[in-house]
């Protein structure tokens, strides 16, 4: 196994140094040459390295392709060597096909020293080696020996590479052509921008409106991406990477608002067309926000991730659509198939998922361009059924009104005779009422002498007893015969008003809202780590001391009650802090303290703090309706215990104490409690 290991060990370093050895050879033809395959790489996560340093480290590694390194902070080296073939002298340009770089450097090793070479977006353009949309470096290779070249890249975008070596003839070439290119393709864009506009000014039609949103964002993403308008206009890169990173942001939420629309969730499922606005809206405007703060490093990932995982969701809709029948799921996956193609590529590239190169540097913008032209055509049949149908839906109504016409004026003849008949109903209902007023006040005179007589037959008997007892008070001396009946007043009294009682306070008069407590076995430690687990993992700090886990209690209602106390203590505690519960024995009763830092509680609230529908003046801006503490003191005597407020805040801790009576139970007999 060792000579093995020993022989795959000899074997890949041959690879590696076989791949260091790779010259890339350039020839007088007026092509350009890729770099893919000859490059290698250096991590610098410091970014401290000089040339001399990188150039001696022994850490390089072959790249298979392009670079692709998705959103990093370090510093990449990467290393090429050049030979000219040719003995004629010619002129040839490094150019990388990333425009969003922000520090490039180029370094070549002449006469016995490195000389730098720099641009990117940190550098204004004026101070480029050639004014162009990305980094390009003139060179001159030698013929006679291997030349090496060191490039040093760092950015806050994503680190995606492709590199060419061109002629100079080829490369201006190029350049004529890829302007051309971009004006065809911006061209598009922007015609499509101004018919809609006008579109949308004369229909005020949502789509077309959403639509226009849509295509601006996206034209300015790629516009930004591809340096266009950082060349042109001369945009600092501290106005270009915000401008871009608010749009992406803000392109996710528009996006998903026009992609529901055109999937027709709306109508099919509008709780969830409402609920991912809301949600991408929420990441869209964070991330904006973020990127306007100066974190553009940070937000970018975010709104790429999101854009990735909601293009299965939405294709994964579509497809579900389209199995029961929908109809704009068809057109859906056909337009925005295209288009999340090319977006998923483009990001997975960003990301370092898969190579840059030609295609996956353009995806974004051949699917964008297909997607937008169906779009168009989409949207311009949409509305011209909808005004087919509008047409239509007038005719039929001016011949519906024609039909109403007619039939209320068989109504109205109805409706003469049936008022006549609902005055003949009223007149008598009018009676009717009068008889039952005078029933009413009858029965409220019924009442009254009811409550006369309840009054009358209670205070007989109480006077009987006050009596009596003053007689007995006065004559202490007086003959047991006496003493003894009128005891017997007394007794027969208090009989009386039993009796009274009884018959005139029954339970039909007075409702009994005294609840009960159903008691069953529990497992208390269980029973409180799950209301815990209800909250945020580091929130609650439970400290369960109990030597026992198994009580008697009424399992629902102390769940209910220690979830309104540590809810009252989430609400008004700052929230990197921790709340700190602790179970424990104390005087033969279970105490449970609930302590954290909070602002001090007003002396004049906390008599009323445990009040029926009392709310303190911490508590206005937040949801509830006064009842929370309330319960938990009924429930905590209901359990044989109370509560109480014992750390009032501001210097000290918030502390509230329940404290419960509860029979242990012996394991044998418990069953799982809810």
């Amino acid at each position: 196994m060792k000579i093995l290991l020993l022989l795959l060990t000899l074997c890949l370093g041959q690879f590696h140094l076989q791949a260091q050895a790779d010259v890339l050879h350039l020839s007088r033809l007026e092509q350009p040459v890729s770099a893919r395959g000859y490059l290698q790489r250096l991590d610098d996560p410091k970014g401290t390295l000089t040339p001399e340093q990188a150039a001696q480290a022994t850490t390089w590694r072959a790249l298979p392709g392009s670079l692709s390194a998705g959103y990093t902070t370090d510093a990449v080296w990467l290393r090429i060597e050049v030979q000219a073939i040719d003995t004629a002298e010619q002129n040839w340009v490094l150019r990388l096909n990333n425009a969003l770089l922000d520090d490039v450097r180029l370094y070549q090793y002449v006469l016995g020293a490195w000389q730098e070479q720099r641009a990117g977006e940190d550098l204004p353009r004026s101070q480029w080696p050639e004014n162009s949309r990305a980094a390009v470096f003139p060179l001159q290779p030698h013929h006679d020996q291997p030349q090496l070249l060191l490039l040093r890249l760092q950015t806050k975008n994503a680190l995606s590479v492709s590199i060419e070596l061109t002629p100079r003839l080829a490369f201006s070439e190029s350049n004529r052509r890829e302007f051309l290119m971009y004006g065809l393709y911006f061209g598009v864009y922007l015609m499509l921008i101004g018919f809609h506009s006008i579109f949308w000014r004369m229909t005020r039609a949502p789509e077309s409106g959403w639509y226009l949103s849509y295509v601006s964002c996206c034209v300015l993403v790629e516009a930004l991406t591809i340096g266009l308008p950082q060349q042109f206009l001369g945009i600092p890169v501290w106005v270009s990477d915000p401008l871009l990173g608010v749009a992406l942001a803000l392109g996710v939420p528009i996006g998903v608002i026009f992609a529901g629309r055109q999937l027709g969730l709306p109508e099919v499922y509008p709780r969830l067309q409402r609920g991912l606005a809301w949600l991408c809206w929420g990441i869209g405007g964070g991330a904006a926000l973020t990127v306007i703060a100066g974190h553009y490093r940070e937000a970018m990932p975010v709104v790429l991730t999101t854009a990735l995982l909601l293009v299965p969701c939405f294709i994964g809709l579509g497809v579900w659509l389209l199995c029961r029948g929908h109809r704009p799921a068809r057109f859906y996956l056909l337009a925005f198939g295209i288009y999340y193609a090319g977006v998923v590529i483009s990001f997975l590239r960003n990301l370092g998922y898969v190579p840059a190169m030609f295609w996956t540097d353009h995806a974004v913008a051949i699917g964008t361009l297909i997607h937008m032209g169906l779009m168009s055509l989409r949207i311009i049949t949409h509305y011209n059924r909808l005004k087919r149908d509008k047409e239509l839906a007038q005719a039929a109504a001016a011949e519906m009104t024609l039909q109403q016409s007619a039939h209320l004026e068989s109504l109205v003849a109805i409706r003469t005779q049936e008022l006549s008949q609902e005055i003949l109903r009223r007149a008598l209902l009018e009676q009717e009422l009068r008889v039952a007023l005078e029933h009413e006040q009858r029965i409220q005179a019924q009442q009254n002498d009811f409550v006369a007589m309840v009054s009358h037959e209670f205070r007989t008997p109480l006077a009987i007893i006050s009596t009596s007892a003053q007689q007995l008070a006065k004559h202490l001396d007086a003959p047991a015969e006496k003493n003894l009946r009128r005891c017997q007043n007394i007794r027969n009294a208090g009989s009386r008003l039993l009796a009274l009682v009884d018959d005139y306070l029954t339970h039909d008069r007075m409702t009994d809202l005294r609840p009960t407590a159903r008691l069953a076995p529990c497992d208390l430690a269980l029973l409180l780590e799950n209301v815990v687990a209800e909250f945020a993992p580091w929130r609650i700090s439970l400290d369960y001391r109990l030597p026992h886990r198994l009580y008697l209690c009424d399992a629902g209602l102390l769940h209910v009650a220690v979830r309104n106390l540590l809810a009252n203590a989430d609400r008004h505690t700052p929230a990197p802090t921790r709340i700190i519960f602790t179970v424990n024995e104390i005087d033969d009763a279970l105490s449970l303290s609930i302590r954290h830092p909070g602002e001090a509680i007003p002396e004049d609230e906390r008599e009323r703090l445990f009040h029926k529908y009392y709310r303190g003046r911490q508590a206005q801006l937040s949801a509830g309706a006064g009842l929370g503490l309330y319960m938990v003191q009924r429930i905590a005597q209901l359990h044989g215990g109370d509560v109480q407020l014992v750390g009032i805040g501001g210097h000290e801790d918030v502390s509230f104490l329940m404290q419960v009576r509860l029979a242990q139970v012996p394991t044998m007999t418990v069953k799982p409690c809810a």
